[in-house]
């Protein structure tokens, strides 16, 4: 089976192009399109599996330190800070996640 040389995905050998990137993939469609693509890069593609829970466990911790901490609190502290702090906790993470996949990038 071949592969898209920029996205990966399985191609027919007799398709021209790919249909996920729009890769010419034949000799004659990749000297009509004015040569190959670069391969895409996607967010943390670089990093193992693992990583990607990092805003999911942020959020998780977040939401139960905020519920315990709410509890105390009135009524509308109850009802808005846990949503919130969900929220932010899994933007924290997904800083958190940057910065390994910017890290791991450079080395």
């Amino acid at each position: 089976m071949e592969l898209c040389p920029a996205c990966g995905i399985g191609v027919d050998p007799e398709w021209d192009v790919c249909p996920k990137c729009s890769q010419a993939l034949s000799d004659e469609a990749i000297a009509q399109a004015g040569g190959p693509k670069p391969p895409q890069q996607t967010f943390a593609s670089s990093l193992a599996w693992y990583y990607h829970t990092i805003p999911f466990i942020t959020s998780i911790s977040a939401v139960i330190f905020a519920d315990s901490w709410a509890k105390t609190s009135g009524p509308l502290a109850q009802t808005f800070v846990p949503p919130i702090s969900f929220i932010l906790g899994g933007f924290i993470g997904l800083l958190i996640l940057y910065e390994f996949a910017k890290i791991n990038g450079e080395g």
